[in-house]
């Protein structure tokens, strides 16, 4: 079986004796972007940069109340006050405020982000959107 767009083949199925079809051609292995080793101390400005540049302060609490599992310093090291894809990447608005309560019920706050990713999808993609629900603070992607 063919599958053809505006003339032009665009792949081919064989189709067994029992009538299921499977695509002819290999899978393409999906590239690994990155791991983080140990190779280096794991200090508060590698996990900085490893959090897509998330606050400080942020991660700190992170850590604090072991609120992501393997989230760990190695090393008391004072972060650099000066980093520059912080400075080149800035917003112009102010931070939302922290707050201790949740919402009283399921779906009254959704926190939403959006990520862009080092390579395009197959269907040419190139970000990917977090929801997270404040009253469970669970994420749905």
């Amino acid at each position: 079986m063919s599958f053809m767009r505006d003339n032009t083949l665009l792949f081919t199925a064989t189709i067994n004796d029992n009538n299921a079809a499977f695509l002819d051609g290999s899978t393409a292995a999906c590239v690994e972007v990155g791991h983080f080793t140990a190779t280096i101390p794991l200090d508060l400005m590698l996990w900085h940069r490893g959090l897509a540049h998330h606050h400080h302060a942020d991660v700190k609490r992170l850590i604090q109340r072991d609120l992501v599992t393997g989230l760990t310093l190695e090393s008391k090291a004072a972060p650099d006050p000066v980093c520059e894809p912080c400075l080149s990447g800035k917003m112009h608005a102010n931070p939302f405020p922290s707050s201790d309560t949740r919402s009283a019920h399921p779906l009254d706050l959704i926190h939403s982000d959006v990520h862009q990713v080092s390579s395009p999808t197959f269907s040419g993609y190139c970000y990917w959107v977090t929801f997270i629900d404040d009253h469970k603070i669970q994420g749905l992607c």
